[in-house]
Order: C-alpha cells, then structure tokens, then sequence
C-alpha cells in the first residue's frame, strides 16, 4: 500500500522550475497572461517536489507510516485544487482586460509573391474562448474565384505566431476556409469563408509568449519548412 501511494505521489510532472514564481515580463498584447501560465506551472512543480521529498522520508520509515502518507497525499490534492482555482479566477481577470484587443497582422514576402494570398483578413482580435485567450478573425474572398471539384486542401491558409518579429518556434498552424465539396465552388470578392479562431496554447508556450506580437500568414513551403515537412 505504501508503494502504490508512493507512485500516485510521485508519477505527476507539471514542469516550471519549482520556484512557484515567474519572471516573465508583461506583454503589449496578453498582458500578464504568460506569467500567469508560467508562475502556476512553478506552483505545481514546487508542490510536487515537496511532496515527492516528505513523502521519501515516511516511506523509509515503513508502513507504520502509510497513514500519514495518505493525508499528505491527500492535502496535496487540496493545495492543487485551491491552486487552480485562483489560477483560473486571475487567468479570466487578466482576459477581461486584453479581450478585443487587435493583434497585427503580416503576410510573409514568399505568400505575397505567390498566386496563393486569394484571402482578406479583418477583425483579428483577442478574445476569450471558455476561459482561454485565443485570435478571433475572418478570412474574406480578396477576389472572385473558383475552387475545382474536391480541390479545398489546395487552398489552406497557413499561419505563425510571432515574437518581436520573429516566428516562435513550432507555432505555426493551418486553416482550411473552405468545404470539401464534390462540385467546383465559386466565391464572389468579400465573401466569408471563414471565422475562425486561433490557439495561443499558453499552458506549453507561456515563455514564448510573453514577447508575442502578432500574426503572419506565410506560404506553404515555408509552412512545411517550419515544421519539417
């Protein structure tokens, strides 16, 4: 009983640096958002490691001390759910303040050069999404056009995420606009195709983020590129 409390202890990693604080500096664009995300993660990890420590101690006592090992898992569990609880409540205050905030867009010289910018984008903002920050936006027809028969994938639009200016790495991302239709389908200029709305992924990015400042629409190849492809 002692091992099997043991490893429920132990097993759980929720990375940061066990410090339980962040020195993340405060973004134009989300705010405290990633030093939130940052300093919670530390939170978790800081607990963890406590706990993994006193618990090594009441384990080479024997189980004699398999009581005292349950409520020290337990008051483990109460700590992290008091936790998240005001991680979540400061997270959703902080959005309230960035929520609408307009982020910049770019388009990468390669796309612009290329026959495949055939989208307009407007209303790129942040938002909140069930308690996350995302980017809101809408993709428009720049022109009239017709996509062929079950041709959709041939129309993706490709996205990254940028930290002063430079791409953040492995965060860029696809949008397909358009339906999978058996038959061609024609767009008049200005219609919608799409509203869409953009991960951050703070929980793993939190870092990174904090010197985001905007969105750039990149070509395929350099999308491929990125990731590997």
């Amino acid at each position: 009983m002692v091992s099997v409390v043991a490893c429920g202890l132990i097993m759980v990693n929720c990375g940061g640096d066990g410090s339980g604080s962040s020195k993340l500096k405060k973004n134009e664009l989300l705010g405290n958002l990633p030093a939130l995300y940052e300093k919670h993660a530390a939170e978790m990890a800081s607990l963890e490691k406590k706990t993994e420590a006193e618990s090594a101690k009441l384990i080479a006592g024997g189980e004699k001390n398999y009581g005292k090992i349950q409520k020290l898992f337990e008051d483990q569990q109460v700590k992290e759910k008091e936790s998240k609880k005001k991680f979540k409540a400061d997270v959703k205050a902080e959005i309230a303040k960035i929520a609408g905030k307009e982020v910049p867009v770019s388009f990468s010289e390669k796309l612009k050069n290329s026959d495949m910018l055939f989208y307009n984008l407007s209303n790129v903002k942040i938002v909140d999404d069930k308690g996350e920050a995302k980017i809101s936006f809408t993709i428009t027809a720049k022109d009239d056009f017709t996509i062929p028969s079950m041709k959709a994938y041939d129309y993706m639009v490709y996205y990254r995420l940028l930290g002063n200016k430079a791409a953040i790495e492995k965060s860029a991302s696809t949008i397909i606009p358009v339906s999978l239709t058996r038959e061609a389908k024609s767009f008049k200029k200005g219609d919608v195709l799409s509203q869409y709305v953009a991960e951050l992924n703070l929980y793993r990015n939190a870092a990174k983020l904090a010197a985001f400042s905007g969105i750039e629409f990149i070509s395929k190849e350099e999308y491929d590129a990125e990731m590997g492809l």
